[in-house]
């Protein structure tokens, strides 16, 4: 493009002393770099109900013409004038009126002048979507002493505003990441240094839409969806001011590749600043590397012309020295997708979750870290600015633009200040920073092993997302952040087995980024993701045969990553069924697979009773010895998990002179019965039971020390007493047994243990049951601070 005065019209300007201005003179700055974008009709691309600043510039860095004798801006205002008109539209629901000018009711602006460049622009906007052809002709002013003179500049604007569509969300898959194969399932990852849950990432992709009607039904396309038709479109509108004949639609198709695409793809060609990895298509990427001291984000990045510098988007003609990523071929990738509002929120009902950042120049790095060496970084851009265009009267941007909003939110982290020294003040977004829309945070009303509150997710459930020029973000899904627990009737929350499962679900809405659409109430929800968050705490207690009469009891805790868990107060006691107490004793020692060594002292002062903490593999043990050849019960509870009433406890019955599980003749692998969950409401089994069983908490059963008063009757010989229970019916806990004999019915001396205010205290009782078969203890009721019972004959 050339600017042309006539020779009278400067020599009225000269008598005047207005202006001096010479023409593809001497002085002339003619730089042979990449090609102005402002040469071809490269279309703005907006959303419905946002304003674009349009601006054409002359006498820039690529531009033989030298406007520096121009001089002062106020002899600039006086010489020219612009006048701004919409010469066509394809809105099919705006066939009157069309786009509007914001900043002057008839599209009349003055030039401004700044760095060596004439500029004039105006805003627009369209509350429908839909292509305007935009014409700016600019006319000398004279201070209006000489009106109506001829244009002496033309320039023809494509502007779409588009309509959005409904994200597509989906989950991504990558080594590095807590899913791998992207199907949304969560497992702990294990680490020399502790096992730990890696993060999601969810995928963001939004399209827009827009018709071609009117003069434009023609073309047989009638509605166009971008980025996907982005080479139609150029192939049918794309003209150039160049003397190849370009001068028809889509001719110069070639000029609005502007942009590289998303894949890895490496290599470039002979015109790039780099020919190191020499290849027949241009990767687009910093294969220079970040300069000492520079941001890697901001490049240098390469292209089919050489690179740019200070890369920052989105794609602005007027800036093309900082944002033409041309790659050599036309596609989809192309498409300068203007930032798109996503909220994306974890649903009602989710048990597990929070969102975060997720960063892009760590997923778009070939080595995931983000780092500025050479050829790591590639798809830019990686910040932007949001809005696109400077809200002040300077011809530095031109794009999308934004105000001050009043009565809608307007652009997120935008505020309008026209000073622009740092990031936060002028609307640098950093892909893809997130804004809070909704916040989770609190504790469970139950506690860990270590006697701490489990918190429920904690952090942001919705966020603000706005996508990039390819019309894509990510968001981080955070699978470990806490977890949302239903208590028991004792306040238990067991955790601890089975490990609990974690769900949720993911959806996104898209939004007008700048102000509300009124027209437009269609519904914008994504397609819902699925997460499940498989956790690994455990509890287990196993004894194992140690010597004759004598067994080692190891509880092993684990956390909800699957690490041992050091410190854990664990409480111990053991009962038999029939016969003497059996003696305990903490037992600080090693037998594979078990090692207790390192693990508390004892703190109880009742024989009853061993108060140990786990060492740092997560293990406490106890010995126990019993000589009656009956089974024995023991049981481990987790004192911090206690909260108004009885902990998490599991137990284990096997006999300790020949190393069975009770109820089987042999010892299982491993361990004589493996443990029972005694759980938080929730069922419990031994080892060699067909069905579950639910357990109250932990109340242990065993037969009392035989005293003169207490010592059974002869009948009693002829008796056993097979089992004895205590189980959970409805909200009450009773005791169930069995004793099998020749007689109908058997006496039973019942002794309760408890702990009021830390002192134990003993109640006895006797109770009559029927033989051979289990039966409910009748008129015994069993208080909430009974913590162990002991049955035997009478």
């Amino acid at each position: 493009m050339r600017l042309r005065i006539s020779l009278a019209l400067f020599t009225v300007l000269a008598a005047i002393g207005v202006l001096a201005i010479g023409v593809g003179s001497a002085g002339a700055t003619v730089v042979n770099r990449a090609p102005d974008p402002q040469t071809t009709n490269i279309p703005y691309l907006a959303w419905a109900g946002e304003e674009v600043k349009v601006v054409k510039c002359i006498g820039g860095p690529n531009d033989a013409v030298d406007v520096s004798a121009l001089g002062s801006a106020s002899n600039i205002n006086a010489l020219l004038a612009g006048k701004f008109r919409v010469e066509d539209w394809s809105g099919v629901d705006e066939v009157h009126s069309g786009p509007v000018f914001l900043n002057d009711q008839d599209g009349s602006v003055v030039g401004t002048y700044e760095q060596g460049r004439l500029c004039f622009s105006v805003h627009v906007t369209s509350q429908k979507p839909g292509l305007a052809v935009i014409k700016l002709a600019v006319s000398p002013n004279l201070l209006t002493l000489v009106p109506g003179l001829d244009p002496i500049l033309k320039h023809q604007f494509l502007v779409i505003w588009m309509q959005d569509q409904a994200p597509v969300i989906s989950e991504a898959a990558g080594a590095n990441l807590g899913d791998p194969t992207g199907n949304g399932i969560f497992n702990p990852i294990p680490s020399p240094n502790g096992n730990y849950f890696g993060y999601g990432l969810i995928h963001v992709l939004v399209k827009g839409t827009f018709p071609l009607g009117l003069d434009f039904s023609g073309l047989g396309h009638p509605t166009v969806t971008l980025p996907d038709d982005w080479a139609w479109l150029a192939q049918h509108f794309a003209v150039d001011d160049s003397l190849t004949g370009s001068n028809f639609p889509g001719a110069a198709a070639s000029r609005w590749d502007i942009h590289d695409d998303d894949a890895a793809t490496e290599g470039h060609v002979a015109s790039s600043f780099c020919t190191d990895l020499p290849a027949a298509a241009e990767a687009v990427d910093n294969c220079l590397g970040t300069p000492p001291g520079g941001d890697p984000d901001l490049g240098p990045f390469s292209n089919i012309y050489g690179g740019v510098y200070n890369a920052m988007g989105p794609f602005d003609p007027i800036r093309g020295f900082q944002t033409l990523l041309s790659d050599g071929k036309l596609d989809a990738g192309d498409a300068p997708m203007p930032a798109l509002r996503v909220d994306v929120t974890i649903g009602a009902g989710s048990t597990v979750g929070t969102l975060d950042k997720a960063d892009k120049s760590l997923i778009y790095s070939r080595d995931g870290l983000g780092s500025g060496k050479a050829h790591n970084l590639y798809a830019p851009f990686y910040k932007a600015l949001i809005p696109a265009a400077l809200p002040d009267d300077r011809p530095d941007t031109s794009g999308v633009a934004g105000a001050i909003s009043n009565n809608f939110t307007g652009f997120l982290g935008f505020t309008g200040d026209p000073v622009y020294t740092t990031e936060q003040v002028a609307g640098i977004y950093d892909y893809w920073d997130t804004f809070t829309t909704s916040f989770s945070r609190g504790n469970n009303a139950c506690k860990d092993v270590l006697g701490r509150p489990i918190p429920l997710p904690t952090g942001k459930t919705g966020v603000a997302v706005y996508t990039d020029e390819h019309g894509e973000a990510y968001v981080k899904f955070i699978p470990d952040s806490g977890i949302v627990l239903t208590p028991d009737s004792n306040g238990r929350c067991d955790i601890y087995g089975p490990a609990p499962v974690g769900h949720a679900t993911i959806s996104a809405v898209s939004v007008y980024p700048d102000q509300p659409v009124l027209w437009d109430q269609s519904s914008k929800t994504s397609n819902v993701l699925a997460k499940t968050v498989n956790f690994a705490s455990s509890k287990v207690l196993n004894c194992i045969p140690k010597s004759t009469n004598e067994a080692y009891c190891v509880e092993t805790v684990k956390d909800l990553w699957g690490n041992p868990v050091r410190g854990a107060q664990v409480e111990f006691s053991a009962q038999s069924f029939q016969g003497s107490e059996p003696v305990i004793g903490p037992d600080a020692r090693v037998i594979p697979p078990y090692d207790t060594t390192g693990q508390g002292a004892n703190t109880s002062t009742d024989r009853n009773f061993v108060d140990i903490t786990t060492n740092g593999k997560g293990m406490a043990g106890i010995f126990v010895r019993s000589t009656t050849g009956s089974c024995i019960d023991v049981v481990s509870e987790n004192v911090g998990t206690r909260n108004g009433g009885d902990g998490i406890f599991r137990s284990v019955d096997f006999n300790p002179t020949t190393g069975a599980a009770c109820g089987t003749t042999t010892a299982p692998p491993g361990a004589p019965g493996g443990g029972s969950t005694g759980t938080s409401g929730g069922t419990s089994g031994s080892s060699g039971a067909t069905a579950p069983v639910t357990v109250a908490a932990p109340v242990a059963v065993s037969s009392p020390v035989p005293t003169a008063a207490s010592a059974p009757a002869a009948t009693a010989k002829t008796m056993t007493l097979a089992s004895a229970r205590v189980v959970k019916i409805g909200t009450n806990r009773v005791l169930l047994v069995r004793v099998n004999g020749a007689a109908k019915t058997a006496k039973l001396h019942i002794t309760m243990i408890g702990k009021v205010h830390g002192k134990v205290t003993r109640t006895s009782v006797t109770r009559t049951v029927a033989t051979n078969k289990q039966v409910r203890v009748p008129n015994l009721k069993l208080a909430p601070s009974v913590r162990s019972v002991k049955v035997g004959l009478v």
